[in-house]
């Protein structure tokens, strides 16, 4: 951990960078520049830099003293994965499969996605200036000698499992004194908002839970992902678009998951004998969509989007075709019905609360006129 960068890269000899540690590095805490004089390889208007190029750009004067800030660099992980290489004798691509995709049997996963394996990859779209801007398609990047900073390709499957690997028991990557070393406070980190950075993870807290992760963007794609080291929690979320709410995404999963773990307990007894999988599902309207969802046996009202804790209802059954939800003060329907409509076999036509009727989203879909969704199947995703 207190090696200098100059211990294993002879080229950055007489420059700032040559006095790195490896820690320093790990810890975003070098100083060092992000990407360089030169990043329009982020725009794709060039090449990533090969490994001259990359020792060229780290050789620049640091724009802070080492250990003074947290500074964000790619050019610092980008450094360590040529320390990874010197260190080693292996490439890192190498190293990585022998080290952690191999030992977790993660296929799925690694820095540099072959060119057999292009055609898996879900596309990555551009970010729009203005709400009816169409996407661009953005075509992938070989990252060359910053793969190390660039991040991995991977399934969401894949990603949660490397995650999960970090938590306090498993042996197959680190041992826990590492893992303890890894997730600990180094840097706080007080904008846009309050959190901490350890050794190569973000540390946050999302209700009751201190989560480690990291978020991640690359050319057409945003990502986020969290683990919970106490429980094993792992939630990972890949969009491939830039500006894609990964981040509110795996935040809110978290907290619909505690809703479900930590619910208090139920004020009205359901009626018995009525299966609460006959009540659920997500229902259209003009104004929008609202779920009826069961919750570890719970059956609750959410809106499916932002914090679900905000929207959260709990309901009561009635009988085979009415709910009722906990009474509350609220500008909406509060305290009103939810009644189902049900077709001859027992599926929901439609439900009615507050009046208005609300129906399944394909139904409402294509009573407006509105293209069916289609299944989406399994794909790959730039997780930097």
């Amino acid at each position: 951990m207190d090696d200098s960068a100059g211990r294993w890269l002879p080229e950055l000899e007489e420059s700032p960078a040559a006095d790195l540690t490896v820690r320093a590095l790990l810890g975003h805490q070098s100083g060092i520049n992000r990407d360089g004089a030169d990043s329009d390889y982020w725009q794709q208007l060039h090449d990533f830099p090969d490994r001259d190029a990359l020792i060229a750009l780290c050789r620049a004067d640091a724009v802070f003293p080492q250990n003074q800030f947290f500074k964000y660099s790619n050019m610092g992980y980008s450094l360590l994965g040529l320390i990874i290489e010197a260190a080693s004798g292996q490439t890192y691509e190498d190293y990585v499969a022998a080290h952690i995709t191999g030992p977790l049997t993660l296929t799925d996963l690694g820095p540099e996605l072959p060119p057999e394996r292009e055609p898996e990859l879900a596309a990555g779209h551009s970010g729009r200036l203005a709400g009816n801007d169409a996407r661009r398609v953005l075509p992938s990047s070989d990252t060359r000698a910053m793969a190390a900073a660039t991040g991995f390709y991977g399934t969401a499957e894949d990603v949660t499992a490397y995650l999960a690997a970090h938590a306090p028991g498993r042996a197959e990557l680190l041992t826990d004194a590492s893992k303890r070393l890894m997730q600990r406070k180094e840097s706080e980190i007080s904008r846009p908002v309050k959190r901490w950075y350890g050794l190569g993870f973000i540390i946050d807290e999302i209700g009751g839970r201190t989560v480690v992760g990291h978020s991640g963007g690359f050319p057409g794609h945003i990502t986020q992902s969290w683990l919970d080291p106490e429980s094993g929690l792992a939630v990972s979320v890949l969009t491939n678009c830039l500006g894609g709410p990964a981040t509110e995404w795996a935040t809110n999963l978290i907290k619909l998951i505690d809703l479900a773990v930590h619910a208090p307990e139920k004020k009205t007894a359901d009626v018995p004998g009525f299966d609460l999988k006959t009540y659920t599902g997500r229902f259209a309207t003009d104004w929008g969509a609202f779920d009826v969802v069961d919750l570890a046996g719970r059956l609750v009202s959410l809106m499916p989007q932002g914090d679900p804790a905000f929207s959260a209802t709990e309901l009561t059954v009635v009988d085979a075709d009415t709910l009722m939800p906990e009474p509350q003060a609220g500008f909406g329907a509060v305290g009103e019905p939810f009644r189902f409509q049900r077709t001859a076999t027992g599926d929901i036509e439609w439900v009615r609360q507050g009046g208005g009727r609300a129906w399944p989203v394909a139904a409402y879909r294509e009573r407006v006129g509105l293209a069916p969704l289609s299944p989406r199947g399994r794909t790959g995703e730039r997780s930097a």
